[in-house]
């Protein structure tokens, strides 16, 4: 028997390398004594017929974001079953809209600094000149929860375009005067002790913390220490990891926490469901850890096989954000929700501060 798996990449070592570990997996033995084969290939995106049946039982997708013609493709196959790594309904909705993730998390327990969404500052389509039914906001009484520095960054965002760090007020209004038609967030700046952050490499049920020091024009730096937290603060970012991919239902994601003066770990971007997968960027070690998180993902689900539904179940996530609770207990309901993901009751339960 063979598992199909479809990857949808531009041209990338990463994809080069998935490919080769995957078909160079051994075989996936079934409980019955029978075997599975993996089976790899790059997807093409050329015409398509809607009578079409896909040859994948899975697709990686790390293009749709890039080729228009491929998510209408991929939601159709989703439609009809195929196991779609992003849902891509969750990533094309959620990738569009940081602003609608700050809020869920948030609801959810997740510790997200002060934010506001701001409408765009300009708006051709509307009229010409400033869109005026949002010229005027109560800036005073917005910085006054936020607080300087802070930073202004577009809420579809990505690859830290258009993000300016303010100082003060009139570094906010010239960053945000400038920022054209696109609906901006104003964020509070965590002040911490380190110079690193953390970012977590999330693939299916594994969860790789990796220290990172982010730094502008694509120079960032991830450093090779996997031992760099203390257990609490390990166990808080691993269950903050599970909350936010399962309220966005995703099953590739990076996600950026800052430690602050006291040793919380603050969430200040979550919504990238195409991971860095450079390995020049990335380093030996962390690239090897995401090739082999998304081959053990590709041959778990070839051995057990998950109903994929066409939409993400975040119905259940809404219905703990409506709780009248306080918020470390909707915290707690919101990963007991997670967890039946990533616990699943015939699993051994793992985690930890490195990897869960």
């Amino acid at each position: 028997m063979q598992y199909h798996v479809g990857l949808l990449y531009f041209t990338e070592a990463l994809g080069d390398a998935l490919l080769e570990s995957i078909n160079a997996a051994p075989r996936v033995a079934k409980p019955d004594g029978g075997e599975i084969e993996l089976v790899a290939q790059h997807m093409e995106i050329t015409e398509f017929d809607i009578d079409h049946q896909s040859r994948y039982s899975l697709i990686i997708d790390r293009a749709s974001h890039r080729l228009e013609i491929a998510r209408g493709v991929l939601m159709s196959h989703a439609f009809r079953g195929v196991h779609v790594i992003n849902n891509p309904l969750s990533f094309h909705y959620f990738i569009a809209h940081k602003d609608v993730g700050y809020s869920i998390v948030r609801r959810l327990g997740v510790r997200v600094p002060a934010t506001f969404t701001l409408p765009p500052h300009s708006s051709p389509r509307l009229e010409r000149g400033d869109f005026r039914f949002h010229r005027h906001f109560q800036w005073e009484k917005m910085m006054s929860k936020v607080g300087f520095p802070c930073y202004l960054k577009p809420a579809e965002g990505r690859a830290a375009e258009g993000v300016s760090l303010c100082e003060n007020m009139q570094e906010l209004l010239e960053a945000y005067d400038a920022s054209g038609d696109r609906s901006m967030t104003v964020q509070a700046a965590v002040a911490g002790p380190h110079k690193w952050h953390l970012r977590c490499l999330c693939v299916g049920r594994e969860i790789i913390v990796m220290k990172y020091i982010f730094r502008p024009g694509d120079r960032s730096e991830y450093l090779p220490d996997k031992s760099f937290l203390t257990p609490n603060q390990g166990r808080e970012v691993i269950d903050s990891c599970r909350i936010i991919n399962r309220a966005f239902g995703y099953e590739m994601n990076s996600v950026e926490f800052v430690i602050d003066d006291k040793g919380k770990a603050w969430a200040i971007d979550f919504n990238n469901p195409v991971p860095d997968g450079r390995p020049g960027e990335l380093g030996e070690m962390f690239f090897e850890d995401y090739v082999g998180a998304l081959s053990r993902r590709a041959a778990e689900l070839a051995l057990s096989p998950v109903r994929s539904l066409f939409l993400p179940d975040l119905n259940a996530f809404s219905a703990i954000a409506q709780l009248d609770i306080d918020e470390d207990t909707r915290r707690d309901r919101a990963l007991e929700q997670a967890n039946r993901f990533y616990e699943p009751s015939d699993r051994p339960s793992s985690g930890g501060a490195g990897q869960s």
